[in-house]
């Protein structure tokens, strides 16, 4: 997944930026899909977010896991406010980046 996202910045559900490289060598990472306007994605959300956070507890630091959240949101406030609101402390492809952007399906 490095390979993948190397070169670029992950937020927090804060807004801090952190090098991916960094945030994601030697870890497996799950992207996860989601959007706040989304039902399934406002049921399954918290249940990630406990699983996340068990795992991460128990785990020696730095823990092996990550969850990389990509946006379907319809804007940047929509996505921080979707973070803040059910999100772990995992992290997020910025609403601006081009990769983001590219992973999405196009709207009909």
């Amino acid at each position: 997944m490095v390979d993948v996202l190397g070169g670029r910045h992950l937020v927090t559900c804060k807004g801090a930026a952190v090098e991916a490289e960094v945030a994601l060598q030697n870890k497996v990472v799950a992207l996860y899909f989601a959007a706040a306007r989304c039902a399934p994605s406002r049921d399954f959300t918290p249940l990630l977010c406990d699983f996340y956070t068990a795992l991460v507890a128990e785990a020696r630091r730095p823990a092996p896991f990550e969850v990389v959240f990509v946006s379907a949101d319809g804007s940047a406030r929509e996505m921080l406010d979707f973070m803040r609101e059910l999100h772990g402390a995992w992290l997020a492809l910025p609403f601006h980046d081009p990769y983001r952007q590219c992973s999405l399906p196009l709207s009909s």
